[in-house]
């Protein structure tokens, strides 16, 4: 008989419940400074202007002397003195074949040191042009940092307006919930019909489905937001309201990132023009080694077997297979890419900027037009009531003027966030971050 239970037949012992993670606050102040650290995509950016950075410092050691240590062993039997015409007469001097291709051990030791000493600007010029590539991808950074700023800003509104939506559909809920019990008491007491009752239901059932979709509006839009800020997507978040931006006149704008790349990279290209250039020309090299060969270990680093040499080399380029040509070509078509990418992109540019003035000042006319919207509405739902408790109106009209203030508070929300919106388009066209 067990006094206790085996093993396999225990019962699990209860584990607690994982304790609710604590949501994170943030503001939009707090969350663009995240962004900016956390963001997966600047992290991205920011490595690759490490990468051109590094690319400056190999660039730069093709114009500078290199030099190298060299430790050599060679065991050799060479033969070829066999097929001279020195060795048919060696046996007249007494000497045999076999002694003239003995094996022989040579020991190395030099160092080697090359310098390029002309090349008409090409190695400056490639200097040059690997910093314009840190610059350049300093200004994509840029770009980047931009985009993912006002994505950040962008889907922060976006839950402000999932969240506002939701408030209201949930306060449409409760309100229809009130009035189909408002509706159902005044049934027993036999002052309302029928209908009315089927009217207050109708109007629950409506909303419901309403209700499951702006949870689900919340939650998707706080998913975005937690991607762009390098956060778990179920990671709980608090945001802090934004209200109503202050006035303020049009922001000074900032020469556009976007248009200083492609600007850095026509420099770029003609830039490469000058190295394509010089590789037709002659190149001046000086290479010098010194060190010590000896058939012995023991003669090493003793005279006279110390060797040096010093010479100083010209390669002219005859003919290169057109590579040269071709290369000419190929950076002139890039270099037209890049030019009237930059001229489409300034049009570009040119057009965002009105629009996002113009959409401001119709953002700015629609929170007005909104907010006026959302007094008249409230007034007319106070005197609704009045109406309604003195019985001059039906809870049906009461219902509605209840769903009128509701979807006004909705424009209301909206309106403001809007105008927040409009405020962000203006500044990214200026080339300025949200705030």
């Amino acid at each position: 008989m067990f006094l206790f239970a085996p093993p396999v037949l225990q019962a699990p012992a209860p584990t607690a419940a994982p304790a609710p993670e604590a949501p994170l606050t943030l503001d939009l102040v707090g969350a663009l400074a995240r962004a900016r650290h956390e963001n997966p995509l600047l992290r991205a950016a920011k490595a690759r202007v490490d990468e051109r950075r590094g690319l400056i410092t190999s660039t730069r050691a093709d114009a500078l002397p290199q030099l190298t240590l060299v430790g050599d062993f060679t065991r050799v039997r060479d033969v070829s003195i066999l097929n001279s015409g020195f060795a048919d007469s060696a046996a007249t001097f007494g000497l045999s074949p076999t002694s003239l291709v003995g094996a022989r051990s040579i020991y190395t030791s030099q160092a080697n040191l090359t310098q390029p000493l002309f090349y008409w600007g090409k190695l400056g010029t490639a200097v040059d042009i690997a910093k314009m590539g840190e610059q350049e991808a300093t200004l994509a950074y840029t770009t980047s940092e931009l985009d993912v700023l006002h994505g950040v800003a962008k889907a922060y509104l976006g839950v402000q307006a999932a969240q506002a939506e939701q408030e209201v559909i949930e306060t449409r809920r409760k309100t229809a919930e009130q009035f189909v019990a408002d509706v159902k008491a005044r049934l027993e007491a036999q002052t309302a019909t029928e209908l009315d009752r089927l009217r207050a239901e109708s109007e629950l059932l409506a909303v419901i489905p309403e209700a499951l979709q702006a949870e689900a509006n919340v939650k998707r839009a706080m998913e975005v937001l937690n991607g762009q800020l390098g956060l778990d997507p179920k990671a709980p978040l608090a945001l802090a309201p934004l209200g109503l931006p202050e006035a303020a006149p049009k922001p000074a704008g900032a020469e556009r990132s976007e248009l200083a790349q492609l600007k850095q990279q026509e420099a770029m290209y003609r830039a490469n023009e000058k190295i394509i250039t010089s590789d037709l020309r002659p190149k001046f090299d000086l290479s010098a080694s010194y060190g010590y060969q000896a058939g012995k270990s023991d003669n090493l680093f003793k005279e006279p077997y110390d060797t040096w040499k010093v010479s100083v080399t010209m390669k002219f380029p005859i003919f290169d297979g057109l590579r040269s040509s071709g290369k000419r070509a190929q950076n002139t078509a890039q270099l037209e890419q890049v030019k009237q990418s930059r001229i489409d992109r300034e049009r570009t540019v040119a057009i965002e900027q009105s629009t996002a003035d113009r959409e401001l000042e119709k953002a700015m006319a629609l929170n007005e037009a909104a907010r006026r919207a959302h007094d008249a509405t409230v007034e007319a739902l106070r005197m609704s009531r009045e109406s309604f408790e003195q019985g001059l109106i039906t809870s049906l009209d009461l219902l509605q003027a209840e769903r009128a203030e509701r979807q006004a508070e909705s424009q209301r929300r909206r309106a403001e966030l809007g105008l927040w919106s409009a405020r962000f388009d203006q500044r990214r066209s200026l080339g300025l971050p949200p705030l």
